[in-house]
């Protein structure tokens, strides 16, 4: 399934719960009962709430949620699950696992920033109240993106990110993504293209209220989905150790309230997708190494400014 910002995904489940009369007209919903059975931040409810009431379907309620439709009377209403139609592999399953691992990989990189340090499984379990496995799993997936690595003993270790190695990797980035980009560039599925400029065009529009989890989706647009297309696995297998660098630009973005090179980024994007529909594939790529030349430097000039003027607290189960 192509994934949808969240808050595109959870107005289309309220939408179809609301015109199939499964949510009554003059029903309260809260606010804090979404954010709840998505595993959801309340900022992408707010935003889908906004798209529903330009709409004409709900209209503000208290300051804490909506009521359905225009012009009936409020009464209290419990949302649950069922009424959105939600089964336990739905969307709402994969939006808090999700959420749990963006928690997880935002402590993991910025505790990257400090050096070397140890992850334990166990006590990430029992601090997140989860079962080894999903903790497992959870490391597991940070360890695809090169954020923790095994150590000696066969312990999992974050791999430290400092200045030296963000320009590194950076330049691996430029030397690499734009030759990936060219070469994936007739290769990739042109509704595929389209509704990754549309999903930007909307982003654009709702910045800065986006999530984490948007963000990420964004990023993984140009640089992992089109990237994905190139033809050579040598070239996607060695920028696979690249990853750490916009993951840390993401969470550096959103931690100093970066927004104007967060809507920066995304126009790049934007431009960068549409010279690939217009068959500009030489015009991508030179954009796309303009546009890490930039980031280079950006996220260079905020690592140092969070070592320089942020403390990252400890939490029990990194050592």
């Amino acid at each position: 399934m192509e994934r949808q910002p969240a808050y595109r995904r959870i107005a289309e489940h309220l939408d179809g719960a609301i015109r199939d009369e499964r949510i009554a007209t003059g029903a309260i919903i809260k606010i804090a009962e979404v954010a709840k059975i998505f595993g959801s931040s309340r900022s992408p409810v707010k935003q889908a709430f906004e798209i529903l009431e330009a709409q004409g379907s709900v209209r503000p309620h208290d300051g804490q949620g909506f009521v359905v439709g225009n012009d009936s009377e409020p009464f209290r209403f419990t949302l649950t699950p069922d009424h959105l139609t939600l089964g336990d592999d739905d969307d709402a399953g994969l939006s808090a696992h999700d959420e749990l691992y963006f928690r997880i990989e935002r402590e993991l990189i910025l505790h990257s920033m400090s050096g070397h340090l140890r992850v334990n499984e166990l006590a990430l379990a029992r601090h997140f109240g989860i079962g080894r496995t999903v903790a497992r799993d959870l490391i597991f997936r940070a360890n695809k993106l090169g954020i923790v690595a095994r150590g000696n003993g066969g312990h999992w270790q974050i791999v430290g990110l400092d200045v030296d190695r963000c320009r590194n990797l950076y330049d691996l980035r430029r030397i690499l993504e734009p030759v990936a980009l060219e070469a994936a560039s007739s290769l990739i599925p042109r509704h595929e293209l389209e509704a990754m400029r549309g999903r930007l065009v909307e982003a654009i529009a709702v910045s800065p209220a986006l999530d984490i989890v948007d963000l990420d989706g964004l990023e993984n647009d140009l640089h992992q989905r089109c990237l994905g297309y190139c033809p050579n696995p040598e070239i996607i297998e060695a920028l696979s150790r690249t990853a750490p660098t916009y993951i840390c630009g993401k969470y550096l973005q959103v931690t100093l309230s970066d927004n104007p090179t967060i809507e920066t980024f995304m126009h790049d994007h934007k431009e960068i997708i549409s010279f690939i529909l217009d068959g500009r594939s030489r015009d991508a790529g030179e954009r796309l190494r303009e546009h890490l030349s930039l980031s280079c430097g950006q996220i260079v000039e905020r690592l140092t400014e969070y070592l320089e003027t942020k403390t990252t607290p400890d939490v029990d189960y990194i050592w």
